[in-house]
């Protein structure tokens, strides 16, 4: 998931914003198939949606793999929190050097919070599993 993250980052800027706008084009037109309103969605929405989302499942992915138990522990927590937050700022650093590109702190700010939405989902998925468990012994 790391390089997935970094190696998008290596793309320049023109190249990044076509893809975010064929997304855009994409998610658009299915919406509007489904008789859905689509004009809120915009190049920079979907680009901050992506960010969120790559950074939330790079924490499950982070999260399952130290995991050794059922319980959220401070280990997993933390390490759910600090190797993403380290993965965004080393990203946001590469955005700096690629043209037409630009590392911010929102966006590093952005990836923190996809960080911890994917650890809550862990936590929460945790629970349910385990009380599914209990119900069935």
């Amino acid at each position: 998931m790391t390089l997935f993250i970094w190696g998008n980052s290596l793309v320049p800027g023109t190249g990044s914003s076509h893809l975010s706008l064929s997304v855009v084009s994409m998610a658009r037109s299915w919406l509007s198939g489904m008789g859905l309103p689509s004009a809120w969605l915009t190049n920079l929405l979907v680009r901050k949606m992506a960010h969120f989302s790559e950074y939330a499942l790079l924490s499950i992915l982070v999260h399952n793999a130290i995991s050794t138990g059922p319980e959220l522990s401070i280990r997993r927590f933390a390490m759910g929190c600090v190797a993403p937050v380290m993965v965004a700022c080393v990203d946001e650093t590469i955005q700096r050097f690629v043209p037409g590109r630009c590392g911010t702190p929102v966006d590093v700010l952005i990836d923190c919070c996809g960080a911890a939405f994917g650890i809550l989902v862990c936590h929460v998925m945790g629970r349910v599993l385990r009380r599914r468990k209990i119900e069935h012994e």
